[in-house]
């Protein structure tokens, strides 16, 4: 009979035996069990009805010999010891047809066979759904997780922030895609939005311009070869209308960190001004950052000499490389990153009140998302390792809460 579940017989029978004030062993011998077994599922699945503490408020062994006054008498007193019942306790495990129960001033314990046996079917089909989690913590983890997930952080970056949370996100993920948070709000649909790109149109291959020539991707290539310790700075072009505004990405590839310019014009002249401007926010700081860029062979960004040069002294500000045509896997690290734009400025969403201040606002919140690829790190927190958060100032970014970051269109007050 070991290791077999105990049937609504067997609980019937050790309620028998519980009311005929038989011990343990006796109930076990009648059933064919162990002791042991009697006494886990007495002591499991007994229910507690507490005492009235109205007219006993304590119930110390040690009251009729304790030289302190019975006024004194409580439980926070260093010498109080909880009385005992030598048949609720060990020998019987339950208060069922005792005889002294109307002059019990205990706390009393009694099994019911049916109730247990459906306490026991509940636990054990429970245990089977695949949530192993206790209702005061799914009750928990709901009230952690609806409000970052509500802003339009993903699971991973709310785990990363709260570690108490001791589930992997593909088990979180599991839960919420199956219901476990329903009745909290918590379903699919509040899950971080994957954004949807539009399949690409098959675009007539341009004549290649004869200013690319040295600085081509190839040239690219060869030019981090020869000066691997000069980071890349990844830079495009986001916009809703056609007729602007438009958003002058930048994103540091060493460090991931992503910052925005806003441009009235699609122009060549209107993105290579945004250096004249980094010029004079950095200072000397431009150097470190702005000497090797690299971006597409958009119309506004072909006027090579423009972006390199320094219209005031005539010097060398910078590198500057072009994709191959039709090649926006060659800058992976700001196509990518444009998806948390995305989420907060969906495609179709008036940009006309845009201002560089709701600019330097988003990217605050993209930057302080954590990345896998950074081991759980911040754009935000590795950019400051690496440069100083007062560049970070220079730079308009400024740090956001864990749970405030926001991830949705609601963050910009721009309709």
């Amino acid at each position: 009979m070991k290791a077999k579940h105990l049937t609504l017989d067997d609980r019937k029978a050790i309620e028998e035996g519980i009311n005929l004030r038989l011990s343990k062993t006796q109930i076990a011998r009648s059933i064919g069990k162990d002791p042991s077994t009697v006494s886990k599922e007495i002591k499991k699945h007994r229910s507690l009805k507490p005492r009235n503490r109205f007219n006993h408020p304590v119930v110390c062994s040690l009251f009729c010999s304790c030289k302190r006054s019975p006024r004194l008498c409580s439980e926070k007193c260093p010498n109080y010891v909880e009385a005992t019942c030598s048949f609720r306790d060990r020998s019987i495990g339950a208060c069922n047809h005792c005889p002294k129960l109307p002059s019990c001033h205990l706390d009393r314990f009694f099994y019911n066979a049916t109730r247990a046996h459906e306490s026991y079917l509940f636990h054990l089909s429970d245990a089977r759904l695949g949530v192993n989690l206790s209702e005061h913590e799914r009750v928990l983890i709901a009230q952690i997780i609806y409000d970052p997930l509500r802003k339009g952080q993903s699971v991973y970056q709310v785990l990363h922030n709260h570690p108490e949370i001791q589930l992997s996100p593909k088990s979180l993920y599991t839960y919420i895609e199956g219901g476990v948070f329903k009745d909290f709000g918590i379903d699919n649909f509040i899950l971080k939005r994957q954004v949807s790109m539009r399949a690409r149109k098959k675009l007539k291959k341009r004549k290649e311009p004869i200013n690319y020539d040295g600085h081509k991707y190839s040239d690219y290539q060869e030019f981090v070869m020869q000066n691997p310790s000069v980071p890349t700075t990844e830079m495009d072009t986001v916009y809703n209308q056609q007729d602007g505004p438009y958003i002058q990405t930048f994103i540091f590839q060493n460090t991931g960190l992503m910052i925005g310019f806003l441009q009235k014009e699609k122009t060549s002249e209107a993105m290579a001004s945004t250096f004249s401007i980094l010029q004079d926010m950095l200072g000397d700081d431009f150097d470190s950052l702005f000497s090797l860029v690299l971006t597409d062979r958009g119309t506004e960004f072909e006027k090579v000499s423009l972006f390199e040069t320094d219209p005031v002294t005539g010097l060398s500000r910078t590198n500057i490389f072009y994709c191959d045509p039709q090649s926006p896997s060659q800058k992976p690290h700001v196509e990518n990153n444009h998806n948390f734009v995305r989420n907060i400025l969906p495609n179709g969403r008036n940009l006309k009140k845009l201002s560089q201040d709701d600019l330097n606002l988003m990217f605050s919140h993209i930057n302080l998302v954590p990345r896998k690829k950074l081991a759980g790190k911040t754009p935000y927190d590795v950019f400051s390792f690496f440069y100083g958060e007062h560049v970070l100032e220079k730079l308009h970014i400024r740090p956001i809460e864990p749970d405030a970051v926001t991830l949705q269109p609601f963050l910009l007050k721009i309709e």
